[in-house]
């Protein structure tokens, strides 16, 4: 899932490939190439690899639109396979529920005996989310074959034993373009379901072992930029133009988020008890400012000299978990769905996670030990990359960052955990509810809230989560 904030608009093409590696997925009209035959009709999907097991649709060989079969065209030739030979044969990626940018269809290459899994990741059908989504699928390609590639050959150029512990949890990509003029934007990827990676529930708040192997590689993500940074300065300075997008929107928008906020911050109050007035008096005071403190937390300026690449909507829809014999302990970790991926304060990260991904029991007990866990991973492998964390990002340092931005984690808490708190069969249908949601901001007639979470259950479970995340930001000093 990502969170839909605006982006400034631009007209150009961009393309963007990886290394030769296999898999992909993504969605399509009947039209197309190889003389191959027409697909059924495609359900809509959201954007994220599923995890949970269910039949699996028929699979059909399919046309796609040009901008899509000469992506996968490209994906087929690097990987060696013999051209006029191989056909496309696709099947359905994903579920309600698991994000809200786009849709994901399975893609088999297929030729005599071989045969190669990718995932299409494709923009959303509907009009209004689909300029909402183009300049994200910008970013999360940007990500996928260039920011995050240029970290890991850094990584690679340190010629580390195999045997280390490295940062190596990013899905392969084979392609990506996004054209802006044309509104058309394609991923194409590995999926991750077919290495035996599955999502974690995300109603359930995670265990303390799943949010470990979390903040231990948010450890090695970070320490990559911390090392490069210092280490490799011209290579590094393209990471600092991956600014927030929160930071680059207009007063109009702004001030339709605003408003926005300021319900979603009601909402949040709402669930306090009346006679605790203590921690309604703390909420209430960012009321009419929650969105302004989201764009301060976010900016890499006012993080310096420590801010670093992050993934940016890191909960847990956008990880996967590899498991060992027993299927519950997590072993591996990928992180997926890199739209929001930007340079900022690296505490960001932590708080987002822990806030909504944690619950108040787990962080009474866990939170300092993770953020521990979180430090020594990023001191280990920035000594492995040549650095030093004392002289570079010190325990002050963290600590100073985590008072200076902590709070975006609950900030964050007012948008996501009505998501997270709310089962998928009761999501509001994410094309009229966006449509809905944009006509009353733009027109000024309502405060452009999402609504979720109606039922009893919904409703007890955000209450449960959302009291919790408040008094812990009250406990830890961040409001």
């Amino acid at each position: 899932m990502t969170t839909w904030v605006p982006y400034p608009n631009r007209s150009e093409s961009v393309v963007l490939r990886q290394e030769r590696v296999p898999r992909l997925s993504l969605k399509l009209p009947p039209e197309g190439p190889h003389g191959i035959i027409q697909c059924r009709p495609v359900h809509r999907f959201n954007c994220t690899q599923n995890s949970t097991s269910e039949k699996m649709p028929e699979k059909v060989e399919t046309a796609f639109p040009e901008y899509i079969r000469v992506g996968l065209e490209e994906v087929a030739h690097e990987q060696g396979f013999t051209d006029g030979r191989y056909r496309f044969v696709t099947e359905s990626g994903s579920n309600m529920g698991d994000g809200f940018v786009g849709q994901l269809i399975k893609v088999f290459i297929r030729e005599a005996d071989r045969e190669l899994l990718v995932l299409c990741k494709l923009l959303p059908e509907n009009e209004m989310r689909k300029q909402q989504g183009m300049a994200m699928f910008e970013r999360e390609g940007e990500a996928y074959v260039k920011i995050v590639p240029l970290l890991m050959e850094f990584q690679r150029e340190k010629h580390l034993e195999p045997d280390q512990p490295q940062f190596d949890n990013v899905p392969r990509c084979y392609y990506a373009k996004t054209t802006m003029e044309a509104m058309e934007s394609v991923i194409i990827m590995e999926d991750l379901r077919d290495s035996a990676y599955r999502m974690w529930d995300k109603a359930n708040p995670v265990n303390f072992e799943h949010a470990k192997l979390l903040v231990t590689t948010l450890g090695r993500l970070h320490a990559l930029s911390f090392a490069m940074k210092e280490q490799q300065p011209e290579r590094f300075a393209v990471c600092h133009k991956m600014v927030d997008t929160m930071t680059m929107v207009t007063e109009a928008e702004a001030k339709s988020f605003s408003k926005m906020m300021a319900s979603m911050c009601r909402r949040a109050v709402d669930t306090l008890e009346p006679h605790d007035t203590f921690r309604r008096e703390k909420m209430e005071a960012y009321m009419d400012c929650c969105w302004q403190e989201l764009v301060t937390c976010v900016d890499g300026k006012a993080a310096e000299p420590y801010a670093v690449i992050g993934h940016g909507d890191c909960w847990s829809n956008n990880m996967m978990f590899r498991y060992a014999e027993d299927g519950k302990t997590p072993i591996h970790i990928k992180l997926i769905d890199w739209q929001l991926s930007r340079y900022a304060s690296p505490v960001l990260d932590l708080v987002y996670f822990i806030f909504n991904c944690t619950d108040e029991e787990l962080r009474s007990h866990g939170y300092q030990r993770l953020l521990s866990i979180y430090y020594n991973s990023l001191g280990e492998h920035l000594h492995r990359l040549g650095g030093d964390v004392e002289r570079q990002f010190p325990r002050s340092a963290l600590r100073d960052q985590l008072k200076r931005f902590g709070r975006y984690g609950l900030m964050m808490s007012l948008l996501v955990l009505p998501i997270i708190c709310t089962p998928n069969d009761e999501l509001p249908d994410t094309d009229s509810a966006m449509e809905d949601m944009m006509k009353e901001m733009t027109e000024g007639t309502g405060v452009g809230e999402m609504v979720y979470g109606t039922t009893e259950k919904a409703a007890a479970r955000y209450r449960l989560r959302m009291t919790g995340a408040i008094r812990d930001a009250i406990r830890f000093g961040y409001i």
